[in-house]
């Protein structure tokens, strides 16, 4: 009976440990969260319940490897603004203005080691998520 209330107190406290940042073969996934503002309204069906989707493809992916983070856009994208801090220092370490971007590599070989947020805006998205260095 011990082991079994061990066990399960293990899984459930593994399960609050929040994630930034996953590792993919030889990458670090860049987990994206969109913040909402505090006026959003959720879309609503027809019948007044609330829209149902099945899958999520994200529109923006952004992995990190060998200090090289690199940001895939999965849709087109008029003007996407990047923005990369050093949240230890609060320096911006770099910050762009693209137009129709695919994809960026942006390297970070000259910078210092520590925990960075990286920033993806558009006109009606915005996308945040944290690595380290």
């Amino acid at each position: 009976m011990r082991r079994l209330l061990f066990i399960l107190l293990t899984i459930f406290s593994l399960g609050n440990i929040a994630v930034h940042a996953e590792k993919v073969n030889d990458c670090i996934k860049i987990v994206l969260q969109q913040t909402v503002p505090g006026d959003y309204i959720p879309p609503i069906n027809k019948e007044g319940g609330p829209v149902v989707r099945s899958i999520y493809m994200p529109i923006v992916d952004a992995y990190l490897y060998n200090n090289v983070v690199n940001v895939s856009f999965n849709e087109n994208i008029a003007v996407v603004n990047v923005t990369i801090t050093n949240e230890t220092t609060g320096e911006t370490v770099y910050s762009e203005t693209c137009s129709n971007p695919v994809t960026l590599n942006i390297d970070l070989n000259g910078e210092k080691s520590g925990e960075y947020s990286i920033e993806i805006e558009t006109d009606d998205i915005f996308l945040e998520g944290y690595f380290n260095l």
